[in-house]
C-alpha cells in the first residue's frame, strides 16, 4: 500500500465516521471542523496508548509477546492515520512530507539512502484513484 491509497481512504471513510454515540464526528464531511491542533492532539492520544503497550511489553505484561506487538502495531497505525488527516488539513500530502524529511536528514547525516515518489503514485492521485 501506498500513503496516497491511505490518503484517499481516509478521505471517503470521513465523512462516515461516527463517535461512540453514533453521531458523526465531523460537522464537515472534509474534517475542516477540526483544527491542526485538534488533529494532532488525535495523535498524541494515539502515540501516549502506543507508548503504554511499549511499557507493559518491557515489563512483561502480555503473556504472549506477539499479542503484545500486535496491539502496538495497532496503535502505530492510529498515530499514521491521524497524521495523514492532520497533513491532509493543512493541504500537504503525508507522503510528500515523509519523503521531504528523510532525504533532509540522510543529507544532514551524509547518507546516500534517499526516499522517492513512485510515478504510478502521482499518476493515480491525479486521477483520483486508489
Amino acid at each position: 500500500m501506498e500513503f496516497s491509497t491511505l490518503s484517499i481512504a481516509n478521505k471517503n471513510r470521513l465523512p462516515q465516521f461516527r463517535n461512540r454515540q453514533g453521531k458523526l464526528a465531523h460537522a464537515q464531511p472534509d474534517g475542516h471542523d477540526w483544527n491542526i491542533a485538534e488533529w494532532t492532539n488525535a495523535m498524541a492520544g494515539e502515540v501516549g496508548e502506543a507508548c503504554n503497550v511499549a511499557k507493559k511489553l518491557v515489563r512483561g505484561d502480555y503473556a504472549d509477546w506477539k499479542d503484545g506487538v500486535a496491539e502496538l502495531l495497532k496503535e502505530l497505525a492510529d498515530v499514521v492515520i491521524y497524521a495523514d488527516l492532520c497533513a491532509q488539513r493543512v493541504g500537504m500530502p503525508l507522503e510528500t512530507a515523509i519523503v521531504q524529511k528523510f532525504n533532509e536528514v540522510s543529507e544532514r547525516i551524509d547518507s546516500n539512502v534517499r526516499l522517492t515518489v513512485k510515478e504510478e503514485s502521482r499518476a493515480e492521485r491525479a486521477e483520483g484513484h486508489l
